[in-house]
């Protein structure tokens, strides 16, 4: 009895040892090579919408008046404006007064500054002004009384 309680307990012990080794030759370890994506957005143009100023300014002779605008911003990431420039001066002004032809304004001379500082952040519309850009000529006709104009501007800038 004591020898089959040997061989017993050895091939016991043989089988646990073999059970082991079988359960560590199960776990391989691996690797994998390959890439993953990324897509950049792409950006959208800032819309520029007339407004109108808080004061009106314009009259026969009277310095150069404001431009009122806003600007929305349908990026994710925030947008700054260094620069603008008026497009093309002055024969693209519009009238909203047909009695009021465009003729009777021009872009201030010498021209306002073209160095701005706007920042618009992502998904938003913001207000600005620019001072002194446009000038009521002398001759401008009492028609012209509460006519707004239009200035086509463009405005250069970058992701911030």
């Amino acid at each position: 009895m004591k020898f089959n309680k040997r061989i017993g307990g050895v091939a016991g012990a043989l089988l646990l040892l073999l059970a082991g080794s079988v359960a560590v030759y199960a776990f391989f370890s691996a690797t994998g090579t390959g890439s993953g994506k990324a897509s950049a957005v792409t950006a959208q143009s800032i819309l520029i919408t007339p407004t109108s100023c808080t004061n009106a300014d314009l009259y026969p002779g009277g310095p150069p008046g404001a431009i009122c605008f806003s600007l929305t911003n349908p990026n994710p990431y925030t947008v700054h404006f260094t620069n603008v420039q008026y497009l093309p001066p002055p024969t693209a002004i519009t009238a909203n007064n047909s009695s009021c032809p465009a003729g009777n304004v021009a872009i201030a001379f010498p021209p306002p500054t073209t160095i701005v500082d706007y920042t618009v952040a992502p998904g938003q519309t913001t207000g600005f002004s620019i001072p002194g850009v446009l000038q009521m000529e002398t001759f401008a006709v009492d028609n012209c009384q509460g006519a707004s104009f239009n200035v086509p501007i463009l405005l250069i800038g970058a992701q911030r």
